[in-house]
């Protein structure tokens, strides 16, 4: 049976109808971006096989929306090919950036709130600086803007590459690409290896759990087909607050400090992808996403180690473009996108209260259309341009209240009984978000090593009116030379979030919005440059920053809650390295690192009177050490070790007004291995082994939280992945 051939059974041919039938019916709508960027040239293998020449001739999609050789990328790009992800036994997009310089991640145990080059967006953000796309279709948690970043953003098996790129992009991607976009490129179904099937165990500290998944990927005649699902529980129980926990010497004798207990987290995630060719001379291409989490609130911010709060976050959304192009010149992509966002069914919020638990009531439904295309002038000049409008329907958050226990009055007869919800303040209240924007660029190839993109974007937002972004790059890159200067300049902007905006406090400390919020705006000025060593035994890339933030929007302690506040306009400078060298036949190593810190600072009202931080939960330095080591024997398996060193990171700006002045988190060593092997093939079907340890030496570190309550690190954890193709 040839599932990646010209020809398939009829048998999965009619697994192929039914799959693609049950998602087209069961979609309310459809889902569109930004560019169809699925189908891109697929990248080479490993990096690590590549010599500097061919590095430079990656074909990049995310930094222009044109497909071009790395080095001529018109921003700081990296990229983590399906091979780097499959020897280093990864399983997540949060796995993939913390080795990625300028990225830094502050796991509460139920999200990722990944900040870049020294911003981190504070409580309640989620990484809400990025923008994290999968094919170039956003995926956000609308009602936060918060990303996901673990297992149940995408099944592992169905990446292709990720694009990562540091710096502002809302001239191509608009409002949400603050400071930095993630893009997943997904396999195609003639590359995803017919049907394998996958089993994962995992081990956190004493703690088993385990999922699996599916991968099928299949064409036939001009149909092509990748189905991906996968699931995992993990049980993260035993952890304590952190000694540095402001409240713990602010309340003397303070109970529930630990350790947690029952605290599963359950991510799940399904990736449906079709194309059809031949379709009135273009290409039709559906695509639908879901995500889904639930995980146990132990160390929520608001009332940790209660044992009853439930997080919950469900996302899905749908996607049909079609791509064209008329003439050999000009290329045309059309979208429209769908997306549902909620807390799930089961999500509780445990403040302590007897006999109540609180119920989030937020939500949205958004539609959004998109059209764009490509010119090519000449051999020397190509322009890109585009236009989109966005409609969000929110659901404003708000607190219902489910009662755990009868009410009885004074003589003891049931006034509400146990299961009674009453509804919150304002619960059911709606806003409606417009965004209209608007995108050109240009690329002036001067000659073949030089060339020239500058373009611009207008967006128009229903609250915050007509918004510029820019963006200009001057790129030295010859083709026959393994050598790339970049210079580089950005501008974004970020609206406020439905939660920043209009969210109601749950209680005491809690987050509350503020309807006077204005949009965040950066702007970064870049220069690049990436060196191939002599004799092919390596490269040097190595980039400065400047990146100017206005308006910065965080959740900040005022009186009795954490509004959202433009707290303070800054100035951070910084760097990057990433390098990688060949020591030896099978032995290759990557050394990478990143500095920020801010250099400026005019803080606002919102922070008078409290201790003054710098780069709040973000450390100054990191350095990442990537040795990696292919075994010559029988399957070569792959050793890798990593090794972080990780400085200081200042505590929150609520922790620090709890503890009296400002403090740090202490420095920390992370460490992680894994051995992956390719195992037989038997009949031409391969089985696959990888086994990952991360904090394998179970060093002790803490991470800055909130509301008086810092974070602990998690445990060893050991993740044995089983892939058995069919």
């Amino acid at each position: 049976m040839r599932y990646a051939g010209a020809h398939m059974s009829s048998s999965l041919r009619r697994l192929v109808t039914l799959v693609f039938t049950a998602a087209s019916l069961g979609a309310p709508g459809f889902s569109a971006s930004a560019w169809a960027q699925e189908q891109a040239p697929e990248a080479p293998h490993a990096i690590e096989e590549l010599d500097l020449q061919e590095l430079l001739a990656l074909p990049i999609v995310s930094s222009s929306k044109v497909e071009q050789r790395a080095g001529q990328a018109p921003a700081v790009v990296t990229v983590v090919t399906d091979d780097d992800i499959k020897n280093r036994g990864y399983s997540s997009l949060a796995e993939i950036l913390r080795v990625v310089p300028g990225f830094y991640d502050v796991y509460d145990q139920v999200t990722h709130n990944v900040g870049v080059r020294g911003i981190n967006g504070g409580a309640r953000a989620s990484g809400n600086v990025l923008k994290v796309m999968i094919d170039g279709e956003p995926v956000d948690f609308r009602p936060t803007t918060g990303n996901f970043f673990g297992e149940e953003l995408i099944p592992i098996e169905a990446i292709k590459r990720v694009e990562i790129i540091r710096g502002p992009a809302s001239a191509l991607y608009g409002a949400n690409a603050f400071l930095g976009v993630v893009n997943i490129i997904t396999r195609s179904g003639a590359d995803g290896d017919g049907v394998r099937l996958i089993a994962r165990g995992t081990l956190d500290g004493t703690n088993p759990g385990g999922g699996g998944g599916v991968l099928i990927g299949a064409t036939a005649d001009k149909l092509d087909l990748l189905f991906a699902a996968t699931g995992l529980q993990r049980d993260r129980s035993g952890l304590t607050l952190p000694a540095s926990s402001p409240a713990l010497a602010a309340t003397p004798g303070l109970s529930g400090t630990g350790p947690s207990q029952n605290d599963l987290s359950q991510a799940s995630s399904l990736l449906l992808k079709q194309s059809l060719d031949g379709v009135a001379g273009g290409k039709l291409v559906f695509l639908a996403s879901l995500q889904r989490l639930e995980a146990a609130g132990e160390f929520f911010d608001l009332a940790p180690l209660t044992h009853h709060t439930k997080v919950g976050w469900n996302d899905q959304k749908y996607r049909l473009s079609y791509q064209v192009a008329p003439t050999s010149k000009l290329s045309l992509s059309f979208s429209g996108a769908w997306q549902h966002d909620e807390p799930s069914a089961s999500e509780r919020l445990d403040l302590g209260r007897p006999g109540v638990v609180l119920l989030r009531r937020v939500g949205v439904d958004a539609f959004s259309l998109t059209g764009d295309g490509r010119y090519e002038v000449n051999d020397a000049l190509a322009l890109t341009g585009g236009a989109d409008v966005i409609s969000e329907n929110h659901l404003l958050q708000r607190f219902d209240q489910l009662l755990t226990e009868d009410v009885r009055s004074a003589e003891g007869a049931v006034v509400r009984t146990q299961g009674t919800i009453i509804p919150g303040e304002g619960s059911g209240e709606r806003r409606r978000f417009l965004n209209v924007g608007a995108f050109f660029q240009g690329v002036l190839n001067f000659s073949p090593a030089i060339s020239l993109t500058a373009g611009g974007r207008l967006d128009v937002h229903s609250i915050y009116g007509a918004k510029p972004s820019a963006r200009a790059a001057l790129v030295y890159a010859p083709p026959d030379r393994p050598l790339s200067l970049k210079a580089l300049y950005g501008s974004s902007f970020k609206a406020p979030s439905a939660a920043q905006l209009y969210s109601e406090p749950a209680a005491v400390l809690d987050v509350r919005g503020n309807p006077a919020l204005q949009a965040q705006t950066a702007q970064t000025f870049e220069l690049a440059c990436l060196y191939g060593l002599p004799g092919g035994r390596g490269e040097v890339s190595l980039n400065l920053f400047l990146t100017s933030l206005a308006g910065r929007v965080e959740f900040v302690q005022r009186g009795l809650y954490l509004e959202a506040q433009n707290l303070l306009d800054e100035q951070v400078l910084g760097g990057e390295v990433e390098s990688r060298f060949n020591l030896a036949e099978g032995l290759k190593a990557r050394v990478s690192g990143g500095v920020a810190r801010t250099v400026a600072q005019t803080a606002g009202p919102s922070l008078l009177g409290a201790p003054s931080v710098l780069n709040p939960l973000f450390p100054t330095l990191q350095v990442h050490l990537v040795l990696e080591y292919q075994l010559p024997v029988w399957g070569k398996p792959h050793l890798t070790a990593e090794t972080s060193y990780v400085t200081s990171r200042p505590a929150s700006q609520s922790n620090s007004l709890i503890h009296g002045s400002a403090y740090s988190l202490k420095p920390y060593v992370y460490t992680a291995a894994a051995i992956t092997w390719a195992g037989p093939t038997v009949a031409g079907r391969r089985t696959g082994v990888a086994l990952r340890v991360t904090n394998a030496l179970d060093l002790p570190w803490a991470e800055p939280g909130f509301g008086g309550y810092d974070l602990p690190r998690s445990a060893r954890a050991v993740m044995l992945t089983l892939n058995q193709n069919l």
